[in-house]
């Protein structure tokens, strides 16, 4: 059985259980859009263009009720999906049954993030309740497996069982090589762009058109590559995807002068084919669990400069030449990066073309996820200490309430247009210009001595 949620790493999940099927596994998937009958959906307060679910209580109780060989709950977006890992859990330990294996895998770099984007208290303060959080994970749960073994390391050790062995693992990411091929640029959708950057690149006077695919969000660093372009003299920019920072990411190009088109998000053979037209692919994103955008265009012969963490070195290292990534936040070292690999994209240089023996198909993935069950089954537990049976109370209180917050913030998000903060600001500045346009009216008194003027006859000089 999987839980899913219904966000970046959707299409992974939804290969993973099409794998799974066609390899003649029974698969129940649970997800924000199966149904009131069985989750309570709605949207995910800080990405709009994913969903959140929580479990029925009714639904849970069915599935305690129902016989499984593995129960993995994607994490960490819905917070109930924890809670069918500890109802399992219990229930195994009650009945000491060896079925089912309990398996997360974390699909986000939470920790990471906060290194990054958080300063002083509040890094602090994150942590712990990071740790309050999700710290009954590997007390509920049989194993975790992440995008690549660089993935949240922190998290990844509280795995690690009085024996000593982590019980860690990869699940891997695979990619279509048929959809995403240098051979979509021959499709229709392929021509389209590629006289679309003929175009654009006459129209801004530029030579080389650089894409970068993904979510417009301050954790994907494309301010940054929007500031390199005034140093790339050459190079016009292309950015595929949408978020909540893409109102800044445009002004900051008109600020600059820079040329970049905003393509908002594609799919189907619209996004196969726009990675073809690319002179290089570059992902700048600081905070990345694996890049699958990056794995698409390696499948589409595109060359790709990235920056050097650690998460990118593991996944691309056999992909890549060394000088293809950039030292973290280092603008000279991106822009070393970025023009060395378009200059062997000038000269045609097969030094640094993708490696595709080294991308994973999908089958070869799941194949491996099916390893890393079994694996799961060799790491069970089936007792729970006694420091968890007395947190564990206090752990469904807080899970729940946060829960229920969650809730309530993206009904308050949604109804005010998808940011508090602007619908506030924005009311705020209407009061205010109202009050202004109304202070600049004449008073009552100066009124009517104008219109008492206005009548009286004029004095003859």
């Amino acid at each position: 059985m999987h839980t899913a949620q219904v966000n970046g790493i959707a299409r992974r999940i939804g290969m993973y259980e099409e794998g799974l099927t066609h390899a003649g596994c029974i698969v129940d998937s649970l997800h924000p859009d199966i149904g009131l009958d069985k989750v309570l959906s709605h949207v995910n307060p800080w990405n709009f263009t994913s969903r959140m679910m929580i479990i029925n209580p009714l639904h849970l109780f069915r599935l305690l009720n129902s016989s499984y060989d593995v129960v993995h709950v994607v994490m960490p977006a819905n917070l109930s999906s924890m809670w069918i890992l500890a109802a399992f859990k219990v229930l195994r330990c009650i009945k000491r049954e060896a079925k089912p294996a309990l398996v997360v895998s974390w699909h986000c770099n939470i920790v990471d993030y906060m290194k990054h984007f958080t300063i002083g208290p509040l890094q602090f303060i994150g942590h712990f309740f990071f740790y309050l959080l999700f710290g009954m994970l590997p007390l509920i749960s049989d194993r975790i497996l992440t995008p690549t073994r660089k993935s949240e390391p922190h998290l990844v050790n509280m795995w690690r069982r009085s024996n000593g062995k982590v019980c860690a693992g990869v699940c891997f990411t695979g990619v279509n090589k048929t959809e995403f091929s240098p051979d979509a640029k021959y499709s229709s959708w392929g021509q389209t762009w590629a006289s679309s950057k003929a175009n654009y690149l006459s129209k801004v006077g530029k030579k080389h058109l650089i894409v970068c695919v993904g979510r417009l969000s301050p954790e994907k660093s494309v301010d940054e590559l929007i500031e390199a372009l005034t140093d790339l003299n050459d190079c016009a920019l292309w950015l595929v995807g949408d978020g909540p920072q893409r109102p800044e990411l445009e002004r900051q190009a008109r600020d600059l002068g820079v040329p970049v088109k905003f393509l908002g998000y594609q799919s189907g053979e619209a996004l196969h084919a726009v990675y073809t037209v690319a002179d290089l692919f570059v992902c700048s994103s600081l905070t990345e669990t694996f890049g699958q955008t990056v794995n698409e265009a390696l499948a589409s012969q595109v060359r790709v400069a990235l920056p050097n963490v650690p998460v990118f070195a593991e996944a691309y290292g056999d992909a890549l030449p060394t000088d293809a990534f950039w030292e973290p936040r280092s603008r000279p070292a991106m822009i070393a990066a970025i023009k060395k690999q378009l200059h062997r994209h000038s000269r045609n240089d097969p030094y640094g073309t993708p490696n595709l023996a080294s991308l994973k198909t999908w089958d070869e993935a799941v194949n491996a996820l099916l390893d890393e069950y079994m694996e799961a089954f060799e790491d069970r537990q089936h007792t729970f200490t006694l420091l968890a049976a007395l947190y564990f109370p206090l752990w469904c209180v807080i899970t729940m309430s946060i829960a229920v917050f969650f809730f309530v913030f993206s009904q308050l998000r949604s109804l005010c247009g998808g940011s508090v903060r602007l619908f506030f600001k924005k009311s705020a500045e209407d009061v205010l210009i109202k009050v202004q346009s109304f202070q600049r009216l004449p008073s009552f008194e100066v009124q009517h001595q104008t219109e008492k003027s206005s009548k009286s006859p004029e004095k003859q000089t």
